[in-house]
C-alpha cells in the first residue's frame, strides 16, 4: 500500500466518523422532564417537617413561622422577606381555590401574622408554635378564618 493510499484510508474512516456524530447529533429526544420549582419547593418542607420551633429561628436548628418560609424559598434562589407580614405584601393575591402548591398562605392571628406553605388539598405545612414542630395540617375551620391571603 502506497502512501496516498493510507491518508485516503485514514480521511474516509475520519469522514465515517463525522457522519456518525452528525446522525447521533440529530436524532431528536424528547428533553427530560424536569421537577419544577414548586414541586422542589413542596419536597423540601416536607423533609423539614418535624424540626422544631424556635422563635426568629431561620436555619436547620429551628424555625418561627416565617423563617421556614423564607429558609424554603432561599434555598431556591427565590429572595422574599423575612417576617410574616411582609411576607403577606408579596406579588399578588389569590383565592384559596386558585392556590397552588408551594403558594405561600398568610394568616392573620390575634396579635400576630403567620405563614405557611400551601401543599394542595386543603393542606400546609408551617411551623406553628413555642412548644411546636413543623407539621403538616389541615385547613380546618379555625385556619380558614384566619386567612387573609
Amino acid at each position: 500500500m502506497d502512501f496516498t493510499k493510507k491518508i485516503n484510508f485514514k480521511k474516509l474512516l475520519l469522514l465515517q466518523l463525522l457522519c456518525i456524530l452528525i446522525f447521533f447529533c440529530h436524532v431528536k429526544k424528547e428533553p427530560e422532564k424536569v421537577w419544577d420549582l414548586r414541586g422542589k419547593i413542596l419536597n423540601l418542607a416536607e423533609n423539614l417537617i418535624g424540626i422544631p420551633y424556635k422563635y426568629g429561628g431561620y436555619d436547620l436548628d429551628g424555625f418561627d413561622c416565617s423563617g421556614f418560609v423564607h429558609y424554603i424559598y432561599d434555598c431556591f434562589g427565590v429572595k422574599i422577606p423575612r417576617t410574616a407580614k411582609n411576607q403577606g405584601k408579596i406579588k399578588r393575591k389569590i383565592k384559596l381555590k386558585q392556590a397552588k402548591p408551594a403558594d405561600i398562605l398568610v394568616f392573620k392571628l390575634k396579635r400576630r401574622w403567620h405563614t405557611a406553605i400551601y401543599s394542595g388539598k386543603k393542606l400546609f405545612i408551617h411551623s406553628p408554635s413555642k412548644r411546636g414542630r413543623i407539621r403538616k395540617e389541615s385547613l380546618n375551620s379555625f385556619w380558614r378564618k384566619r386567612l387573609r391571603y
